[in-house]
């Protein structure tokens, strides 16, 4: 693994590779309709889906040395939440996926913005040669607000169909 990927923490977070013990939170965060309302993905429904959504996530690791992170809230040592950037192709070149996805409970507290701006800075740092994009429905305006304090900025000829791609 890439140690300074690992574990990382932030002023409110801790951001951990995903165990194997993390179904549960998997299920939990990645299942329930709000966190879902604005994905082109098929939400995850049940335990074994949440253990195959772990598995490409560890994967990711294991081929990238980095990867998605479970986002561990540091005053309740609770997971709240998914996210950071993996290695993927997007319309024929390799990027750094930028994603977030938290439990509705936290939203509003800043912690998607925390993860993505650490993910970011790691991103630039240790991966240079790769850029990252963070794909969001057109809808999906808290999203695109986030993205665009992030500094990223729509690049409409990299969007499909029905995503909107920022970098």
């Amino acid at each position: 693994m890439h140690e300074k990927f690992l574990q990382v923490n932030t002023e409110h977070l801790i951001l951990r590779m995903p165990q194997l013990d993390d179904v549960a939170s998997v299920l939990a965060i990645e299942g329930h309709p709000d966190t879902n309302q604005f994905r082109v993905k098929i939400p995850v429904t049940n335990e074994q889906e949440a253990k195959e959504t772990l598995h490409t996530w560890r994967n990711n690791w294991l081929e990238s040395k980095f990867g998605y992170w479970a986002v561990v809230e540091s005053i309740t040592s609770e997971i709240v939440g998914f996210g950071g950037i993996r290695k993927e192709n997007w319309q024929g070149s390799p990027v750094l996926n930028l994603y977030y996805g938290f439990s509705p409970d936290v939203w509003g507290r800043g912690y998607a913005q925390e993860m993505a701006e650490t993910a970011l800075e790691l991103g630039k740092k240790h991966v240079p040669h790769v850029p990252v994009v963070a794909r969001i429905q057109p809808i999906n305006k808290p999203s695109i607000r986030l993205a665009e304090r992030l500094g990223l900025c729509h690049q409409p000829n990299l969007d499909s169909d029905h995503l909107m791609v920022f970098a």
